[in-house]
């Protein structure tokens, strides 16, 4: 049987002993043996599973929050996915390389087909690793909502920061509009409105805003009545 599909049953028969009988110590011991006659046999081969170090990834979230021989399992997977890493460099088995400024900026575009004229700036600052094995659908969907909502209720001339921070295995994504806000944009324009008395139109600033601009004509006509006395 070739190494790879050896490899695949193997991951089944593990993930099948994760759900059946839980994590204790006597699955992890038996879990650590296996990954480790699977590290030596793909060491012998050079051939590598991208199902493999996906599945990896998970077995590490579970095993995480279990104290108990964590040190060994860990010790176990961080051999394995820096054995697949050297062997990836030699074989047509390629991982995905995920730089984070392009895919937020390909993002935005998608998103900002009627915001040509908005002058929106963005300014994405990155400190992560150059690879990550993980769920890049989610990745994604996570960015253009983040991304998305930003420019959507972004102002004209507004700049857009986009702080993006690995710390261990979480991905921090902060989103901060630098810029006048709507509330801000609205209240300059109602101060102007009150400081011209000769407009008539109100319907963009809302129909309350008539009866304030009626009561301080009148308290300002009212004034200057009394200062002619």
């Amino acid at each position: 049987m070739p190494i790879q599909d050896e490899g695949q049953n193997k991951i089944n028969k593990l993930t099948e002993k994760l759900s059946t009988e839980g994590i204790n110590s006597t699955t992890i011991k038996q879990i650590d043996a296996e990954l480790q006659k699977l590290y030596f046999q793909l060491e012998k081969s050079g051939q590598v599973s991208i199902k493999l170090i996906e599945w990896i990834q998970y077995f590490r979230r579970i095993v995480n929050d279990y104290n108990k021989k964590k040190i060994n399992i860990i010790a176990s997977l961080n051999g394995i996915i820096f054995l697949f890493r050297q062997y990836i460099a030699s074989t047509n088995i390629r991982v995905e390389t995920f730089n984070i400024e392009p895919l937020i900026n390909n993002t935005v575009i998608r998103m900002r087909k009627n915001f040509e004229n908005e002058n929106i700036n963005l300014n994405v600052q990155n400190d992560i690793n150059p690879i990550l094995i993980g769920d890049s659908f989610r990745i994604k969907a996570v960015i253009s909502q983040l991304i998305g909502s930003a420019v959507i209720n972004s102002s004209k001339n507004s700049k857009i920061i986009v702080n993006v921070n690995q710390n261990s295995e979480i991905l921090q994504f902060i989103v901060q509009n630098i810029g006048l806000s709507t509330s801000k944009e609205k209240l300059e324009r109602i101060n102007a409105e009150l400081e011209n008395t000769n407009l008539v139109m109100y319907q963009e600033l809302g129909e309350g805003l008539a009866f304030i601009k009626h009561l301080t004509h009148q308290m300002k006509r009212e004034s200057t009545s009394e200062r002619a006395k």
